[in-house]
This record gives C-alpha cells, sequence and structure tokens, in this order.
C-alpha cells in the first residue's frame, strides 16, 4: 500500500483541500491489514516477501535444548516496503515424509506476518523449480497452508488465512502445528491437537519426502531496526 501525499494544492480552496484530506485518510484507514491479504504470494498475504523467499541457515540459531531453534532479527538488510521470507531446513530431508509436531512461539514483530513450517522441499531439478510445502501461522488466531514453487505461493486454504479457534491469540503463547501424511499423498494438519483440514501435494510428480525446516515473514510493517522478529521453533 503506498502513502500519499498532498503537496501543494494552490487551485483548490481550504475547505475543498479539507475534504480531500478526510477521503485520503479514510482510504488509508480502510486498507486491509497486513497478513490478511488473500493473493497468491506469500508475502503479500502475510506482509511482504519482496520476491524469491531467500534461504538464510545463519538467523535460525539452535539452542542448548537441540531440538529447539531460535529466529531473530533487526536487521534493516531484511525489511523492505515488500517486506522478506526467510527460510532455513535445518532438520535434513526424511523420506518418505511421515509427521512433523512442532511448537511455535512468536515473542515480538508485526502480528499478522506469518510464521511456519517447511517440509518436503525439493531441489530444482531439469525444468523444474524449487518447491516446498509450508503452513503458516500468525498471532491472531489464522493459518494458512500451501506450495511455494520458485517465488510463487499457491494457498490451499481458502480465503489465503483462515482464522481457527483451537490457535491461542497473541504473544509469548505456544501453539502447536502438527502435519502428517498417509501413503496416498494425503496430509492432514492439527491445531493444537485439533483437526483443521486435509489437502493433497498439488506438485507433479509428488514427492514423498524431502528437506524440513522453518520459515518466518518480515512484514514492512515490522519496525526495523527498533523492534526485532523473534520465533521459537520446538521439535516435538
Amino acid at each position: 500500500m503506498g502513502r500519499s501525499r498532498l503537496d501543494r494544492l494552490p487551485f483548490l480552496s481550504g475547505f475543498a483541500v479539507f475534504v480531500l484530506g478526510v477521503v485520503v485518510v479514510t482510504l488509508l484507514v480502510s486498507c486491509p491489514l497486513p497478513g490478511v491479504g488473500s493473493s497468491g504470494d506469500p508475502g503479500q498475504g502475510t506482509g511482504g516477501t519482496g520476491g524469491t523467499p531467500e534461504q538464510h541457515d545463519e538467523l535460525f540459531v539452535q539452542q542448548s535444548d537441540p531440538a529447539s531453534w531460535l529466529f531473530t532479527t533487526c536487521d534493516s538488510a531484511y525489511w523492505g516496503p515488500t517486506g522478506y521470507t526467510l527460510w532455513s531446513l535445518p532438520l535434513g530431508a526424511t523420506d518418505p515424509f511421515v509427521q512433523r509436531e512442532v511448537t511455535l512461539v512468536k515473542t515480538s514483530g508485526n502480528a499478522w506476518a506469518g510464521f511456519g513450517v517447511a517440509f518436503c522441499h525439493v531441489d530444482p531439478g531439469a525444468g523444474e523449480s524449487e518447491s516446498m510445502l509450508l503452513v503458516m501461522i500468525n498471532t491472531q488466531q489464522q493459518y494458512s497452508a500451501g506450495e511455494v514453487s520458485g517465488s510463487h505461493y499457491s494457498p490451499y486454504t481458502t480465503p489465503t488465512w483462515v482464522t481457527h479457534a483451537s490457535l491461542a491469540r497473541g504473544y509469548g503463547v505456544p501453539n502447536t502445528v502438527t502435519v502428517t501424511r498417509e501413503a496416498g499423498g494425503l496430509f492432514t494438519l492439527y491445531l493444537n491437537q485439533v483437526s483443521a483440514m486435509t489437502f493433497h501435494d498439488g506438485r507433479t510428480p509428488r514427492p514423498g519426502g524431502g528437506g524440513n525446516g522453518y520459515l518466518v515473514v518480515i512484514s514492512p510493517q515490522d519496525s526495523f531496526p527498533t523492534s526485532p522478529v523473534c520465533v521459537t521453533f520446538t521439535e516435538k
């Protein structure tokens, strides 16, 4: 969403300028909050990505608990008008993929921006784009599931972000995301142990497994370098 600025309007009366100003402010206020958009791009629906999602393993740091990883940054290099999607695959690959259960806690950062788990990642092959499946949540009781291929996000949810009562709202609260896969390729998503949806991997050919990791969206509404984005991921 761009910013409007009134410079000099000498041809308008003072009253007309006042009325026009009220209209502009109304339009700005009525724009949707980041993270509730319906675009097919993960960043446009979650605060912006700035194009192709970027792999940054150094930003996801393993903790003293070997099952936990901490993402934190307030580096302005990862902030911009369209935001960034940053991901890592610290867990390596599994084949076949059967199940993952991850507890996620966001302690700071834009409330609407997504964060979550990546799985069934495959490297680009002959004539094929790099791709992976993902499940994101935010701090506003919303989730989204879909596929990233190259720089494009194809959501399996309609709308892109869905509110689910089983998710805890706010900062510093844990939410557990569980994904299971049947032999036929049908995935089931559980949010805090409550079944939320089932979906099929839309890729052709459909991989049976692949790399596993995490992702965090940096929103244009984040305040870098003043306030960092912090998310903890713990594998069960």
